[in-house]
């Protein structure tokens, strides 16, 4: 009778335990579904937060951009009008310098009008002028584009000192080659066969103590430059049929 009574008691134990064990587990469940909820909960809302400040976000960055776009603009604005004055004070400081015997001199040079179809001939003493460096459009009226002494510049070839000249007086021009073998192409806008098959660009050399022109048989790049020369670029309708066939072939002059 005993024995049956603690079976009975073991038995009514173990069922209380299991019980218990059971009502805990599924708290223990709940408990654990509402903190994933919660925590899912929780993450929606950061995501939501998140996605609301992005544009003000981008918004602000936009504006920021555009801000200093303005700045960048409005200093680079500043620069070139920097540039602009500067190179207005240098134009005023160079003719400010040119002689008054130099200035007469260019006036009375002669003035050949031609058309752009017209070919010109270059007078072996053409032109009559001090300046050892001379630009001229030959094509529009021997329009002279730039005139300048480059007698400090003794030694340097003919092509790199035109380069030099006209980067200083911010004339623009297009070449080809480098060095030896610079080809000047175009200058002051005015192109190789634009005013007929032949025209281009030619330059020719009165040597000190010469008393004509001669045109060099060696590209600008070749030719050395002395103190006391002349050099004279010319554009012409036919750079070939110029006056001055005879001197190709010639080594020296």
């Amino acid at each position: 009778m005993d024995k049956n009574k603690k079976k009975y008691l073991i038995a009514v134990a173990a069922f209380i335990v299991f019980f218990v064990m059971f009502v805990f587990g599924i708290k223990a469940q709940r408990m654990y579904a509402e903190t994933l909820t919660n925590k899912q909960e929780a993450a929606h809302k950061v995501e939501s937060k998140v996605a609301k400040t992005k544009p003000k976000t981008d918004k602000t960055v936009k504006e920021n951009a555009k801000a200093q776009d303005v700045k960048s603009n409005t200093a680079a604005l500043a620069q070139t009008a920097a540039k602009a004055d500067e190179s207005k004070t240098k134009t005023k400081e160079e003719v400010s310098n040119s002689s008054p015997s130099s200035a007469s001199t260019s006036q009375k040079s002669p003035i050949v009008k031609a058309a752009s179809s017209v070919n010109v001939k270059v007078k072996p003493e053409d032109p009559d002028s001090q300046m050892t460096l001379q630009i001229i459009d030959a094509v529009n009226g021997n329009k002279m584009i730039l005139q300048k002494d480059i007698s400090s510049m003794d030694g340097e070839t003919v092509g790199y000192i035109t380069e030099r000249i006209l980067d200083d007086a911010r004339i623009k021009f297009k070449a080809t080659g480098s060095a030896s073998t610079v080809y000047f192409a175009a200058i002051d806008g005015l192109e190789e066969k634009k005013a007929g098959k032949m025209s281009g660009w030619c330059y020719y050399v009165k040597k000190n103590g010469d008393a004509r022109f001669h045109k060099p048989n060696v590209g600008s790049g070749q030719w050395i430059y002395h103190k006391g020369d002349v050099v004279v670029w010319k554009y012409l309708a036919d750079g070939i049929h110029d006056g001055y066939e005879d001197d190709w072939g010639k080594s020296s002059f």
